[in-house]
């Protein structure tokens, strides 16, 4: 994205910037605990498969639900991936095929969670949002599931930053392809939390250029701009924050029997850049609460030169309109030689230009004090 473009991303007036945060259908007061919601008009999602060894790797897109459960137990590692999570049906199916826990897959089509990790009986339950710019702030609810030889992640939508990981596993890149799932879910979670570099740098180039905007004319849409970049970057908070407290628990204290102890390590390092994006996120916090400040020492300076050009035309005019009443009132009692309107516009020009003068060696009308 271009610079120039950065600062005409449009923005839905009366309504949250960032699309998706926190917000998802809730089930009905006095409903049992696991149920379900359906979108009446939602399809049946998407549901791909990506099935690897160190020496085999199979892709495809799962047509029945039979199928999926047949695949498993013939791999290592099974990564079950479903983009959509309003077609009820389909998510509890998954649901079934992995024995997956009610009250998580519950979580998985409430799309307002918390970012958090959940250790049940014989799965690891995580919650993370996915941030990208489109062009508004979009933080996606992803779920992932994590078994002992399975990953089970739920999208709410198609398309993801997860890309690279899958072409890591394609390439046998790494050591993705002779690790297990927990080793999966960390390649997961590191590229949804890599992603949200470029988007924080791309705010900061926005408040870079707000700046110079705001230094050369402050306005009113340089405001609105501002206040946009400041909400999107709390929003942007609120996503990451929860998840560094989740990956924290999980390094502290591992599951031994979903997580190797190699893959803690590589978690910490997650955890360390959750860590940098929170300082950068705070660093452009401060940046935008200093130009708020800045517009308002802006406008305020604006007002004071108006307020200043005016207060020196009333300096002036007023011994003016003195003179010009003092005669008007009194020229037929005044000595022969004040009759003149030629002596009264004399004096008149004489204290302006007197006025004029003292106010420039004063410095107000832009001489040198």
């Amino acid at each position: 994205m271009k610079r120039r473009d950065l600062l005409r991303l449009p923005v839905a007036a009366g309504k949250s910037a960032a699309r998706g945060a926190f917000h998802g259908p809730d089930t009905p007061p006095g409903s049992p605990p696991g149920t379900l919601l359906s979108d009446p008009n939602a399809v049946a999602p998407r549901v791909s498969v990506l099935a690897y060894g160190p020496h085999e790797m199979t892709e495809f897109d799962v047509e029945s639900m039979d199928q999926l459960g047949r695949l498993r137990g013939q791999y290592p590692v099974l990564w079950v991936n479903v983009e959509g999570v309003r077609h009820a049906p389909t998510v509890r199916a998954v649901g079934d095929v992995f024995g997956l826990h009610a009250l998580a897959l519950e979580d998985v089509g409430q799309t307002g969670q918390q970012t958090k990790s959940e250790l049940f009986d014989d799965h690891l339950f995580l919650v993370a949002r996915m941030v990208r710019l489109c062009p508004h702030l979009d933080l996606e609810q992803v779920s992932i599931f994590v078994g002992r030889d399975y990953v089970v992640s739920f999208q709410e939508r198609p398309g993801d930053p997860l890309d690279p990981v899958r072409e890591r596993i394609r390439r046998s890149r790494g050591r993705i392809r002779a690790a297990g799932p927990d080793h999966l879910a960390y390649a997961l979670l590191d590229a949804v939390v890599d992603h949200c570099f470029p988007v924080v740098e791309t705010y900061a180039e926005r408040l870079d250029l707000l700046e110079d905007e705001i230094l050369g004319r402050p306005g009113r849409e340089a405001m609105n701009q501002l206040h946009v970049v400041r909400r999107d970057l709390v929003a942007l908070r609120r996503a990451v924050w929860p998840l560094r407290d989740a990956l924290g628990s999980l390094v502290r204290e591992p599951p031994s029997e979903l997580v190797a102890p190699g893959t803690v390590v590589y978690l910490r390092d997650v955890q360390d850049h959750l860590v940098q994006i929170l300082d950068l996120v705070e660093s452009c916090r401060e940046l935008g609460a200093s130009l708020t400040d800045l517009y308002l020492s802006s406008v305020g300076n604006r007002t004071n030169e108006i307020m200043k050009v005016l207060t020196v035309f009333s300096a002036i005019f007023i011994p003016l309109s003195f003179i010009t009443g003092l005669y008007g009132m009194n020229l037929d009692r005044a000595p022969l030689w004040l009759r003149s309107l030629t002596v009264a516009e004399a004096l008149m020009g004489v204290v302006t230009f007197g006025l004029i003068a003292f106010f420039w060696r004063r410095g107000w009308l832009g001489g040198r004090a």
